[in-house]
């Protein structure tokens, strides 16, 4: 067949395509004869790295709930997660293996593009190109890397009482470092690796959120696969850890939660201000527990003053500090305290800091952009998400 030329590049799947020809087979970009629109490209994602996009850059995900080349979102499911599509088998992508790129009839007729055999979708809620905030969601639904591979985060920060910022796997678990390993070298297999679940890499770099990639390695295990390693120790997560905020392992001799440093992590009971990732909104400020700090746009930065109380203090509580407390993953520079009732409210950048009531648990930011004026505070003191 002739190859048309100056055909519209076309966005995917946010309607419909009618059925069209062809067989519901995947069949493999380097098989067709034909070049018509891209459907596919790369885009590098900020920790993410390299992820596979739709024409307009929008973000793809794969679903740990398919099989290859099978599709078992449809209803509202599909609503919330709408396939990638493409009117027929004549496209061509642009920064992914062909040889990986093939295509699925669904039951509606439609035809989906599959990457490495799995199914690609975008999310619903992704406004704009670059953005992820389907990314983990579930447990199950993860942004395509470009060989076709989950990209799950290897490591982010969290917040451990007593213990300030520790490094946590995507699920948010807290990651342990052992004594009994050596640098670059892990001791812990059959029943301590049950109990002591390796952390894996997928991918061929380490993906990090809010941590120096520099202190990023892996090693390969007896069984062929990679395991994250900090600062050259092998980590893990403790299978009594069922939250983001727990750290039950460090009661167990030889065991420490790794630090954001790779260190281990200590006690530190004078601890007021440290940083965590939340979300999808990058590395925000939180108190010691770990609860997100918010911004609010009525106060004034110079002076600090807060416009805050009343029924307004009731739903965003004031971020206060004691006397002589340490500060963690923020430059100590841009903190400071204002007077109020009697107490010390944190600012950071000049703006007064607060908690939000409807926040119950670590890891929380259920006040971003409330009312349009409160976001939560990045470690610069900037609003988050802006």
């Amino acid at each position: 067949m002739m190859i048309r030329k100056g055909v519209a590049v076309v966005a995917l799947g946010l309607i419909s395509l009618t059925a069209c020809a062809g067989t519901p087979e995947s069949k493999p970009v380097a098989q067709q004869q034909q070049e018509s629109v891209v459907a596919l490209k790369v885009a590098e994602i900020d920790d993410l790295g390299p992820v596979v996009t739709d024409v307009k850059g929008f973000t793809l995900y794969r679903f740990d709930g398919d099989k290859p080349n099978e599709s078992t979102c449809d209803g509202e499911c599909a609503a919330t997660w709408p396939p990638a599509t493409v009117t027929d088998e004549n496209f061509s992508v642009n920064g992914v293996d062909e040889s990986l790129v093939g295509s699925i009839v669904r039951k509606d007729g439609s035809r989906q593009l599959t990457v490495d055999g799995m199914p690609q979708y975008r999310f619903a809620k992704d406004g704009k190109p670059g953005e992820t905030k389907g990314q983990g969601l579930q447990g199950k639904w993860f942004a395509t890397g470009k060989n076709g591979e989950r990209t799950r985060l290897a490591a982010r920060t969290g917040v451990i009482a007593g213990l300030g910022a520790v490094l946590t796997n995507d699920a948010g678990l807290t990651l342990y470092r052992f004594d009994g390993d050596k640098p670059g070298e892990s001791t812990c297999d059959g029943g301590c690796a049950e109990s002591w679940p390796p952390v894996y890499v997928e991918g061929e770099q380490p993906r990090v959120k809010g941590v120096d990639p520099k202190l990023l390695g892996t090693i390969t295990r007896k069984d062929g696969k990679k395991q994250l390693t900090v600062a050259n120790w092998a980590q893990y997560t403790f299978k009594n850890d069922t939250k983001p905020g727990e750290a039950k392992g460090v009661t167990v001799p030889k065991w420490f939660a790794t630090a954001t440093d790779g260190k281990k992590a200590q006690q530190n009971k004078a601890l007021g201000l440290t940083s965590a990732t939340v979300k999808d909104l990058g590395v925000v400020a939180t108190d010691a527990d770990g609860m997100t700090l918010y911004r609010f746009d009525n106060d004034s930065v110079n002076p600090p003053t807060s416009n805050c109380s009343g029924e307004c203090a009731v739903q965003w509580p004031p971020a206060f500090v004691s006397e002589g407390f340490q500060v963690q993953g923020v430059d100590p520079a841009l903190v400071g305290t204002i007077e109020r009732d009697g107490k010390k409210q944190l600012t950071i950048a000049g703006s007064p800091q607060y908690l939000f009531s409807g926040d119950k648990v670590c890891g929380d930011a259920n006040g971003q952009g409330v009312g349009g004026k409160w976001w939560a505070t990045k470690a610069d003191g900037s609003r988050a998400g802006q």
